[in-house]
């Protein structure tokens, strides 16, 4: 298999975000000069890497899990398999499960899982005064949400050949909401969310009927040019979208949600039986791949994706996404570092960094970098 398969068809991929119907959007051509005067290249090398991670996306074809379910006396609601969309969709389908969970109206809720769908859920139920217990084998900065790259872009967690029509109507409501609730942490430092310049750059024109997650109008500034481009790429997809850095926010929602009164117990749960010993009549499910052997969910399989870290550039407020002939390439700058990628191989159940993928990556961007200011 193609180490740097490009995920084309699995809902919106990565590839696919930044664009939208040519007739819907205004191209914008101005001066190489005005444009990109302000950015500054990467400094891609391997004397600037810090370390290289790779993450497993829950992935189901069939979109992700939200539902609640009787087992027994137990009522289980299931907030899992985002997909490459999990810190973007986030509050979106977690208000929803805090619904789900608020309906029996028993005082004590289990929450498994410390992911960014855990935590998120956790906290909603802990602020209504629910007694919430989050239980997971490990909890930030070791869970999977905190390897995600983590712009707001809900991406690669369906298969558009299989989804229902049901759950695209339903996905919208989802997208919108999650986007409005992003936008109350922007300009708190501490959780890390903030604007940046986004761009989607290809070799060739495209034009998209389908207009983007959610809709156009949660994409200010969307625009689409053909002319004096980013890097020299014939097409150009721009607009401003969120970040989100995962190793402030989660952990700054983690302390937000025990302040609100969840605790926190690490558990390992091997069996589906396990859970349903648990005190707590509600559980929600939040344990992404876990729910695989769990719940007994066979059409969920991981995408692998690996990342490298480079020292941080405070000067950089910019990303982009640039397919290859092998897959594609991102950036995308933190406060912390420099974020690269980009993998998304089906499949792959292995988390061990790959030290020529790692070289690749980094090669592939210092070239970017020569590019800049052509």
């Amino acid at each position: 298999m193609n180490r740097r398969e490009l995920l084309i068809g699995a809902g919106y991929g990565i590839g696919a975000l930044g664009l939208a119907s040519c007739s819907a959007v205004p191209n914008v051509i101005q001066s190489k000069q005005s444009r990109y005067r302000h950015y500054h290249p990467v400094k891609a090398s391997m004397q600037r890497v810090t370390h290289s991670v790779v993450g497993l996306r829950p992935f189901r074809p069939q979109g992700y899990r939200l539902e609640a379910e009787q087992l027994g006396n137990k009522t289980v609601v299931h907030n899992y398999g985002h997909g490459g969309g999990g810190i973007s969709l986030s509050w979106g389908t977690s208000i929803v499960a805090a619904q789900l969970a608020s309906k029996p109206l028993s005082r004590d809720i289990a929450v498994l899982g410390s992911g960014v769908m855990g935590i998120t859920t956790a906290l909603l139920l802990a602020q209504q005064g629910f007694s919430v217990t989050i239980y997971a084998e490990d909890f930030p900065p070791n869970t999977t949400s905190d390897i995600a790259a983590a712009v707001w872009l809900p991406s690669s967690y369906f298969d558009r050949e299989i989804v229902s029509d049901k759950f695209l109507a339903q996905d919208t409501h989802i997208i919108r909401g999650a986007f409005s609730r992003f936008l109350t942490y922007i300009n708190r430092p501490k959780y890390g969310v903030y604007w940046h310049n986004y761009h989607l750059l290809l070799p060739e024109v495209r034009h998209f009927k389908r207009p983007l997650p959610g809709g156009n109008d949660l994409y200010p500034e969307l625009a689409t040019s053909t002319d004096d481009n980013l890097f020299g790429y014939t097409f150009q997809s721009y607009m401003k979208a969120l970040l989100i850095d995962p190793m402030l926010y989660l952990p700054a929602l983690l302390q937000d949600a025990q302040l609100a009164g969840a605790q926190l117990k690490q558990t390992t749960f091997n069996s589906r039986d396990e859970v349903l010993a648990l005190k707590e009549k509600v559980i929600v499910n939040c344990t992404g791949l876990g729910a695989g052997k769990l719940f007994d969910d066979t059409s969920m399989y991981p995408i692998q994706g690996q990342m490298t870290h480079l020292l941080p550039q405070p000067e950089i407020n910019y990303s982009y996404v640039v397919p290859t002939s092998e897959g594609y390439l991102y950036m995308f700058p933190r406060k912390g570092s420099i974020v690269l990628g980009g993998t998304a191989v089906k499949h792959a159940y292995g988390t061990a960094p790959d030290e020529k993928l790692t070289r690749d990556l980094v090669t592939g961007h210092a070239n970017l970098a020569t590019k800049l200011h052509l």
